[in-house]
């Protein structure tokens, strides 16, 4: 496969971005990963936990009821891959 450019993973990431939350909720929380990472990715930035959850959390601070309860679903999944990895 071919490597997207990160003009391309932008316009993903804000296409998902905007399906996930029109849909809104806990229930959509991979989306929230899976943005976080792909906007990573775009800013050539190291994909780590902390990257991570620092990403989903500055996500989550939204006025939104649906993103708040998004992001924090996605932080406390995150979480608890983590402490099972370890």
């Amino acid at each position: 496969m071919a490597k997207k450019t990160p003009e391309q993973l932008a316009r993903e990431f804000e296409g998902r971005k905007a399906k996930g939350l029109a849909k809104g909720g806990a229930a959509f929380w991979p989306n929230f990963l899976a943005n976080a990472v792909l906007k990573l990715t775009a800013q050539r930035e190291p994909i780590t936990p902390e990257a991570l959850i620092a990403l989903v959390e500055r996500e989550g601070e939204s006025a939104d009821i649906h993103v708040k309860a998004g992001a924090a679903e996605a932080v406390a999944r995150l979480k608890q891959a983590i402490a099972k990895g370890s």
